[in-house]
């Protein structure tokens, strides 16, 4: 029987809060089910392991489906991108940490998090700079380019251990127009 993604939501969550606290290895199925209300046999069924269950759970919770925005320059396409949106994994910051530590240990997982996360959401920054080189904004060959999938994951997922504070809409809008338009040669 399919779950509800409302039941597929609850299940997420739950499976990442569980890592967040206390670290993707030391997370069981057992305690993913005692604490979501499932059965063991069922997450399994649906997801086979935890690794697929806590990437579907990252994958389900990046804002992937939205259309992608369209303002006419890469610089307003960029700032409705990372506009801060409502955060739907709590402590966020501490479950990045612990993906992090087990994405060194865990090849599995670093892979799985590189292929269904970070590319797809690189991909989608792609088509924005792909979109600005057509229309002559930025040089297709520009050095930059090569380092934009670090460039746009590193302020989102380290922001919070190397930062104080909230992750605002002024620092995205500064990040954009100080690090990654100059990177891509927009002035």
């Amino acid at each position: 029987m399919a779950l509800s993604q409302e039941r597929r939501e609850e299940i997420f969550s739950g499976a990442l809060a569980l890592v967040a606290e206390h670290g993707f290895d030391k997370v069981t199925m057992d305690q993913v089910a005692e604490a979501t209300r499932s059965s063991k046999a069922t997450l399994y069924r649906q997801w086979g392991s935890k690794t697929t269950l806590v990437v579907d759970a990252l994958s389900c919770f990046a804002p992937l489906e939205e259309a992608l925005p369209d303002t006419g320059t890469l610089r307003g396409d960029l700032l409705e991108m990372f506009a801060p949106r409502e955060r739907k994994v709590t402590d966020e910051s501490e479950l990045i940490g612990a993906l992090l530590t087990a994405t060194r240990t865990d090849a599995e997982l670093g892979e799985a998090i590189r292929d269904r996360v970070v590319k797809p959401a690189t991909d989608r920054v792609g088509v924005l700079v792909q979109r600005a080189v057509e229309r002559g904004e930025v040089a297709p060959d520009v050095p930059g380019l090569r380092h934009l999938p670090l460039m746009l994951v590193a302020p989102f997922v380290l922001h919070d251990a190397v930062l104080p504070g909230e992750l605002t809409d002024d620092y995205v809008t500064d990040y954009v127009e100080s690090v990654l338009l100059p990177a891509l040669g927009v002035h």
